[in-house]
């Protein structure tokens, strides 16, 4: 069964008419594939496709998931954050915009711990933003830092988007791809840091420095550094244990679950309470991503039969400008598709077509991986769908409107695209650490 461009082009439009009526992604996905089986093959090809799902998850790679899932759960309860938060208010309070630095560094450790964005997002909403507009923080720049300093657990590992993108390629692990993502996100961290700076530099007034009687003693700071300790120790013990080569990374995700379990306990923060709602609702996203992930399965089997990715190669040797020119417009669907579904459905549904295609191209697959990676970080902001947008919506005052909030996350959409572009023209900034480390 091989169809024309024009027949793929038609699908594809199918999917996205779907996906903006309001149907749940899976249904949106899962169902293209369906009408896709019954108009251009016949249902034999049902087998092909339930064969497909199946061997979408066969082995042991996605059991990884779950566990970061437990591990963010778990941590989010354990009251780190707010340490972490009192440790860099004392330190940083009495400059122009510390408390707005202060709280994308706590994202990015948060994420370093996490692998995800809606823990850091959440967690920072509820302990940094009232204590940000309490002292006079200009809400745009509160919320806006909380939004993007959330999304950093998309490219700073470890990353369980990373470790779905690693499924759909021939020759990037997801050791490589997790040291890959370290440069890159402790990058965008800078950036938004100097953004505040500046910012603060020409208006004083929108992130006022703490009044000096009001800022802690020097015995308040040294105390509060014990703060890092829990964090590094779970850091050291999943990223390290990948780099020395004593665990594989899903291994790595089930000691950083057993860590923060045990974290949880040193800080009697562990009770049966808190570990059934960690389960709970690990179970409950784990569920979400599977459905997902088949879902989308489904449909790569069905563009796969028919000649997608063939049809693709010719049209792409065919454009002027070559590999930049596929690169731009992959990276320009991708913005779009963020803008209308979740991280996890623009994963598998463009991967398994934009990797081999790279390739192809003679495109580095792990400079490419990241791209792909800081590009999706984007879509976690975007509108109508971006998902720190309705975690931040979720937790602020009822009189805060949404389109304010969107408002909010604009400056920091352009940051990261500056970041992406940095990345762009400069691959060792990507490919160095992982050629060191693995």
């Amino acid at each position: 069964m091989e169809a024309s461009l024009g027949a793929v082009l038609v699908l594809m439009l199918v999917m996205m008419i779907v996906m903006t009526s309001g149907l749940p992604v899976p249904f949106a996905l899962g169902g293209t594939a369906i009408l896709a089986v019954l108009v251009f093959w016949d249902p034999s090809g049902f087998i092909s496709v339930s064969n497909g799902v199946w061997s979408t998850f066969i082995g042991d790679s996605y059991v990884a998931i779950p566990m970061f899932l437990l591990m963010a759960n778990i941590l989010e309860r354990t009251g780190i954050a707010d340490d972490l938060y009192e440790m860099m208010y004392n330190w940083m309070s009495g400059i122009r915009g510390g408390l707005a630095m202060a709280t994308v560094v706590i994202c990015a450790i948060f994420g370093a711990m996490c692998g995800g964005s809606g823990a850091a997002t959440v967690t920072m909403g509820l302990i940094a933003l009232p204590s940000m507009k309490k002292r006079g923080y200009d809400e745009k720049i509160a919320m806006g830092v909380i939004l993007a300093g959330g999304v950093l657990g998309i490219i700073i590992p470890p990353s369980i988007p990373m470790v779905i993108l690693s499924q759909y390629s021939r020759s990037i692990s997801v050791g490589k791809l997790f040291f890959a993502g370290v440069i890159p996100g402790i990058l965008c961290a800078i950036i938004y840091c100097i953004y505040i700076g500046v910012r603060c530099a020409i208006n004083p007034n929108l992130c006022p420095a703490i009044p000096k009687e009001e800022r802690p003693s020097w015995n308040e700071k040294v105390k509060s550094l014990s703060a890092v300790i829990a964090p590094a120790i779970l850091i050291v013990a999943v990223l390290g244990s990948i780099y020395m080569g004593l665990a594989t990374p899903v291994e790595a995700a089930g000691l950083g679950a057993g860590c923060s379990i045990i974290i949880a306990l040193l800080r009697r923060k562990l009770t049966i309470k808190i570990l059934n709602e960690s389960l709970a609702k690990t179970l409950k996203l784990i569920g979400m991503i599977l459905w997902i992930l088949a879902a989308a399965a489904m449909l790569n089997t069905v563009l796969n039969v028919m000649g997608v990715n063939k049809l693709l190669q010719d049209a792409a040797m065919a454009l002027p400008g070559g590999a930049n020119t596929v690169m731009i417009l992959m990276m320009l669907l991708n913005f779009v598709l963020g803008c209308l579904m979740d991280d996890y459905a623009v994963i598998t549904l463009t991967a398994p077509i934009y990797l081999p295609l790279i390739e192809a191209l003679g495109i580095d697959p792990l400079w490419f991986s990241l791209i792909f990676m800081l590009n999706l970080q984007m879509a976690y902001l975007t509108p109508p769908y971006g998902f720190n947008l309705f975690f931040l919506k979720s937790i602020v005052p009822k009189d805060v409107p949404v389109t304010r909030i969107y408002k909010a996350a604009i400056p920091f959409i352009a940051l990261q695209l500056v970041a992406l572009l940095i990345c762009w023209n400069f691959p060792t900034l990507i490919t160095w650490l992982p050629s060191k480390l693995i």
